[in-house]
């Protein structure tokens, strides 16, 4: 297995802002091996640790992530809608991300976001550029994305990176797309997920994560059926079962 039994998503979601630096370090907290964060894309160039393609979700600004700048952004407050512990959470680079996940000891599960305001081709070239110039132990790295596309471009420029694809629904040709992207993971929605998918899945080699699960007897059913790990948005109450 790859990344471990149970991952952060979003940096502990439920327990923390997400996608914050104070997630990061909440997962460390509590024990967790392994984050899963989401990879976006400024107007500027400027990759942040982001899920949305829009603001108004966690901020209290409005407007696409795509017409933004960094100096437009950096000191926006996306910690208050969680609560008032977490009011001086800014949004982080994707490098200050990569530096803080590194000096805690976390694992990373990077999930590329594709959104229609750049092309796959920006937004995987850029990130190629950020984990050459700082990641460094690519054992403890697993990308994963929706997009058949990003993945297949990662095949392309960085064949040895450890890469699992995104799926609600497991399609059936999985089979014949792991083997032509030379995957080494599948991700999927737990509520979609059958039993025969399971054993398959496990009999090819492949690690199987599934998202996003915080009810405990889901969790042990899951795990009791084989699975790798549970992404989580609530890893300290399922921890007690690992």
């Amino acid at each position: 297995m790859i990344a471990s039994k149970l991952i952060a998503h979003r940096g502990a979601a439920l327990l923390a802002p997400e996608n914050t630096l104070g997630a990061l370090s909440k997962t460390k907290e509590i024990g967790i091996p392994w984050v899963e964060i989401d990879i976006n894309r400024l107007g500027d160039g400027t990759l942040v640790m982001f899920h949305d393609d829009q603001l108004g979700r966690l901020t209290s600004a409005r407007g696409r992530l795509a017409d933004q700048r960094w100096q437009d952004v950096e000191l926006l407050d996306i910690g208050s809608h969680f609560s008032a512990e977490y009011s001086g959470e800014r949004m982080a680079t994707i490098s200050q991300t990569l530096d803080h996940i590194q000096t805690l000891g976390l694992g990373l599960n990077l999930e590329i976001k594709v959104y229609p305001e750049f092309t796959p081709e920006q937004i995987v070239f850029d990130t190629i550029k950020a984990l050459d110039k700082q990641w460094i132990d690519f054992s403890k790295l697993l990308i994963s994305s929706f997009s058949t596309e990003v993945l297949n471009l990662l095949h392309q420029w960085r064949p040895d990176w450890q890469c699992g694809h995104l799926w609600e629904r497991i399609p059936a040709d999985w089979p014949q797309l792991a083997e032509a992207l030379n995957l080494v993971s599948v991700h999927c929605d737990h509520r979609f997920l059958t039993e025969t998918q399971i054993q398959v899945i496990r009999s090819s080699g492949l690690d199987l994560y599934c998202y996003t699960v915080n009810d405990r007897s889901r969790a042990q059913q899951l795990w009791d059926l084989g699975v790798d790990g549970i992404i989580t948005d609530n890893p300290l109450a399922l921890s007690r079962m690992d």
